[in-house]
This record gives C-alpha cells, sequence and structure tokens, in this order.
C-alpha cells in the first residue's frame, strides 16, 4: 500500500511540475517556443531510447567489420 501512495504522490508533483513549468515557459517565452520545447522533449523520450539503440547497432556492425 505504501508504494502506491508514494507512486501517486510522485505521479502528482511530476504534473504540478509539468503544469507550473508550461505556465512559467508560456508567460516568459511565450506559447510558439514553450511548444516546441515541449515538442521536442517528448520526441527525445520516445526516439531517442531507439535512435541510441541503432547507433550502438552501426558501432557495433563497423567493429566486426574492422576486425574481420
Amino acid at each position: 500500500m505504501e508504494r502506491d501512495e508514494r507512486q501517486e504522490l510522485a505521479v502528482t508533483i511530476g504534473l504540478l511540475l509539468l503544469v507550473g513549468g508550461v505556465l512559467l515557459g508560456d508567460a516568459l517565452f511565450g506559447p510558439w517556443p514553450t511548444l516546441a520545447v515541449g515538442v521536442t522533449f517528448v520526441l527525445t523520450h520516445y526516439l531517442g531510447p531507439h535512435a541510441a539503440r541503432e547507433l550502438a547497432i552501426r558501432r557495433f556492425a563497423r567493429q566486426l567489420r574492422r576486425y574481420h
């Protein structure tokens, strides 16, 4: 039960920080730069692991070709 409460608290704090960051970014920089930064973070989060895996595979293949 304690883990569920901690996880719920972590999600709540994360959402509050997200909303606060968006409101602060909107006030300081305007809506379009804030949207661009948000979209960049989301795309990096979803595409980052795939891109890192792809780069690691290419590096390994290059090493195999070099040594064989």
